[in-house]
C-alpha cells in the first residue's frame, strides 16, 4: 500500500495515512475514505514523504506494518510552495515595493487631513429614550 507520512514523533515509528476513493454499492455515491497506520520505520522517513508499506508480523501492540521504500516527497506541499513563489514573483513584477512606499507616503498626509476634517464635522448626538405611555 502507498501512503503519506503524517507523524514521525516516535522513535523508529511513523504514522502513515492511506487515502482512497470508494463507491457505495447500493446508492452509487463515491466517497473518500482514509485510515492511519502505525508503521515501523527502519529507513528514517521525513514528514510528508510518500512511502510504500507492507504487512509484517507484529512489532508491538499497534505496529503491524513496515516501511519498505520511500517513493517521493509530498507532491501537494511542493506544488503549493512552487505556486506561492510564482505568485509572489508575479505580484512583485506588477506592484514593486519601492513605488508602493513612495505612493503611500504621498497619500497618507492627505488622508489624515481628510479624516480630521470628517471627525470635526461629525457631532455625536446622545440617544433619547422614549418613555412608554399608559393609554
Amino acid at each position: 500500500m502507498k501512503g503519506r507520512v503524517v507523524s514521525v514523533k516516535m522513535m523508529h515509528s511513523a504514522s502513515v495515512l492511506i487515502e482512497g476513493k470508494k463507491t457505495h454499492p447500493l446508492y452509487k455515491k463515491s466517497f473518500v475514505w482514509s485510515k492511519k497506520y502505525l508503521v515501523d520505520d527502519p529507513i528514517g522517513v521525513k514528514l510528508g514523504d510518500i512511502v510504500e508499506i507492507l504487512k509484517t508480523k507484529p512489532v508491538s501492540k499497534r505496529k503491524h506494518w513496515v516501511i519498505t521504500k520511500v517513493i517521493g516527497a509530498d507532491f501537494v506541499a511542493l506544488a503549493e510552495e512552487h505556486l506561492k513563489e510564482k505568485t509572489e514573483e508575479a505580484i512583485e513584477e506588477i506592484m514593486p515595493e519601492e513605488k508602493l512606499e513612495e505612493e503611500s507616503s504621498v497619500i497618507s498626509p492627505q488622508t489624515e487631513e481628510v479624516k480630521t476634517e470628517e471627525k470635526k464635522k461629525k457631532v455625536i448626538k446622545p440617544r433619547v429614550r422614549k418613555e412608554k405611555s399608559d393609554s
